[in-house]
């Protein structure tokens, strides 16, 4: 995740050649880092001949990984489970999530406390239908220890072809010890929106994330409606783990009249501050509403709801949310050191253009460069959102939806 992030223009000024000789990168990366020359460049060179002239098993002393394994760790150095360099076959992964499909089992997952961590199953996959849960920790991927390991090698692990299986160890609060779940891949599409008439008056819309899609859908569904007899409404964000940035604020603008505050940014080493206010038109802002959300419901979602809340005193109901509150933004490198241009919308899907051909070596750089703020200042990173009314499904197989029925009868009251 993959977790929401906003559209931006990138200019690429710098990319790694990595089929050059080692020291020879390191020699540069040193000089025009006059920070690292004189304490590290030695050093690192010299460890790196003392590893070509002594090491047991030369097979292993492989110039292009060991290039790759030291820009790597250049980015684990900043201790930040949403930074990453990818490889060529992760950057081919990202590049799934940013087309909208994939081979998969259809969850989203992040790194809490770091530890690994489903953020939520998405409706009608293999994850869903094995009853995975949001919070459910995965301790193990094909038997493999997941400890220390990154998101984005988790994903990569957990992809694959379709009709392949992959187990998943997973540990749950209250079991009594781990769990495997054996699970076949299959093409993941993501829906945006689900829709229900509740008699005699409640609009339900429950929004599964923010793609492109999602604000024309959440308008036919509203309007479908209101033509039904629907006067208030509940909006649903549970198990939503985000998407576009840039669809919560233009779906929070059918809310919030023009300048109010959508949310705050805090970007860069110099922490500014930058306001996003709606610019309208807000012709929802008057409607009768709750929204449900609980622990899946992460990163844009929790904008949209902290938005609403915030300005029109909307109720959440539920649980805490995920607490996803960073920026990321994707640079990518191509392996002939040529920089190109590229216009990217990044978060769970993302459309590429480039404008102009790359080779085939493509590596990316994902690099949290902001945090989000409520528009009442609150940082959401690790936090998440308190619900107003906090109810928990104790028992979420259940054909009975305790957090549904208690937010009809909130919004009845209203």
């Amino acid at each position: 995740m993959f977790l929401a992030i906003l559209i931006l223009t990138f200019n690429f000024i710098l990319a790694y050649n990595l089929g050059k000789s080692f020291a020879e990168r390191n020699i540069t990366i040193f000089e025009k880092n006059p920070e690292f020359k004189e304490k590290y460049a030695d050093l690192f060179n010299k460890v790196w001949l003392k590893i070509k002239e002594n090491f047991v098993d030369q097979s292993k002393v492989n110039p292009d990984r060991a290039a790759f394994e030291a820009i790597r760790g250049l980015v684990k150095s900043l201790n930040d489970p949403y930074s990453d360099f990818y490889t060529q076959w992760q950057t081919k992964i990202l590049e799934e999530d940013l087309e909208g499909k994939f081979c998969g089992v259809g969850m989203e997952i992040g790194i809490r406390n770091k530890v690994l961590t489903v953020i939520a199953p998405l409706e009608g996959t293999p994850a869903d239908r094995a009853k995975i849960q949001a919070g459910d920790i995965i301790v193990k991927i094909n038997n493999e220890p997941t400890e220390n390991m990154s998101l984005e090698e988790a994903v990569s692990k957990i992809r694959g072809k379709c009709g392949e299986a992959v187990v998943l160890t997973l540990f749950r609060e209250g079991w009594a010890e781990e769990r495997d779940f054996k699970l076949i891949r299959e093409e993941i599409k993501i829906p945006t929106v689900k829709s229900e008439f509740i008699k005699p008056d409640i609009g339900y819309i429950k929004i599964i994330n923010f793609g492109l899609k999602t604000i024309p859908d959440f308008l036919s569904a509203y309007n479908d409606l209101t033509q039904k007899g629907a006067k208030k409404f509940i909006l649903d964000l549970r198990n939503n783990p985000g998407g576009y940035l840039e669809v919560a604020i233009r779906l929070s603008e059918y809310f919030l009249p023009r300048g109010k505050i959508i949310l705050k940014e805090i970007w860069g080493k110099e922490q500014k501050e930058k306001v996003i206010r709606s610019e309208g038109p807000g012709r929802l802002s008057k409607l009768k509403m709750v929204i449900i959300v609980n622990k899946g419901s992460a990163s844009a979602s929790e904008i949209f709801a902290a938005a609403l809340r915030d300005n029109l005193g909307v109720k959440l109901i539920g649980e805490k949310t995920f607490g996803k509150g960073s920026v990321q933004e994707i640079f990518y490198f191509d392996g002939a050191s040529l920089p190109f241009r590229i216009k990217i919308a990044t978060g769970n899907k993302t459309t590429v253009e480039l404008e102009k051909e790359t080779q085939s070596e493509r590596y990316a750089l994902k690099l949290t460069v902001a945090n989000w703020l409520t528009p009442k200042g609150v940082k959401l990173e690790n936090n998440g959102l308190e619900p107003d009314i906090k109810i928990i499904d104790k028992n979420p197989e259940d054909k009975i939806d305790e957090v549904l029925e208690k937010a009809i009868s909130v919004l009845k009251s209203l």
